[in-house]
């Protein structure tokens, strides 16, 4: 998924990505050097399956500095297409027929509109596949790291999205699931250096403000194995910033943490 490189996620490795900001409710997106799909739709806060279907990309998902993305969807075209179809035979048919070749052309431009390449089919169904497994992961997740518990997670628009533990430099910062490093360095502002896992379809963690990331990206991790190490960059205090996200929203990882 890095711009100018024509993979999703090929050629592993860390790499500094731009880090622009994304505000709330932001339409589109200019795709700067560096960037990612995963680094664009976690600060746009939305399931990379979703930037992937809303721009009708397709393997192996090329994205390149200068392209602009759709961050919103639109219904417009869709409204537009069925309003003009019913202008354009209300003289050739009675009001049944009409209202019946009315809904028919909805129909068929909404399934223009959101399926229109093979991504959105393989999507659908890769989704379907992996339900089940994601309703299951929910008992799989276990701390990333000991210290002291110090800022907990805020429902708020404004407020804390994850947890923040403290330790001393060099704590030793644990996948929380298995699964497959999708983003691994120092680009996203106000992150440090970060760790990004995706778990299975609908489930990403964060790993962020690390001293050092031993993992890189495109490597298949097990829950417990050491991927960072705790430091304080991009903070002021030595600290591990955990995010768990589900669809691309953030949600409370004390939700499925054991009790400890």
């Amino acid at each position: 998924m890095k711009s100018n490189k024509g993979a999703l996620n090929k050629g592993g490795g860390t790499y500094i990505a731009s880090g622009k900001s994304i505000k709330p409710g932001q339409k589109k997106y200019v795709v700067q050097k560096g960037d990612t799909l995963y680094s664009i739709a976690w600060r746009a806060g939305m399931a990379v399956n979703t930037l992937i279907k809303r721009n009708h990309l397709r393997k192996p998902y090329i994205i390149k500095k200068g392209q602009v993305l759709n961050l919103r969807s639109s219904t417009s075209k869709v409204v537009v297409s069925s309003s003009n179809k019913a202008k354009n035979s209300a003289g050739s048919c009675t009001v049944q027929t009409c209202k019946q070749n009315n809904k028919i052309e909805v129909v068929k431009k909404s399934s223009k509109a959101y399926s229109a390449n093979d991504v959105d089919e393989k999507v659908i169904k890769k989704k379907t596949i992996n339900q089940q497994d994601s309703n299951n992961k929910v008992a799989d997740w276990q701390w990333p790291t000991k210290g002291k518990l110090t800022k907990t997670f805020a429902n708020s628009p404004q407020g804390m999205k994850g947890i923040s533990i403290s330790n001393v430099r060099g704590t030793p910062i644990y996948a929380a699931a298995k699964g497959k490093v999708v983003y691994a360095g120092s680009g996203l502002r106000g992150y440090g250096k970060l760790v990004i896992i995706k778990h299975n379809y609908d489930y990403l963690s964060a790993y962020a403000h690390n001293d050092k990331l031993i993992i890189k990206e495109n490597e298949q991790v097990e829950m417990g194995q050491k991927i960072a190490v705790m430091g304080d960059s991009d903070t002021d205090t030595v600290r591990l910033h955990f995010d768990i996200r589900y669809r691309g929203k953030s949600v409370d990882p004390m939700r499925y943490l054991p009790k400890r």
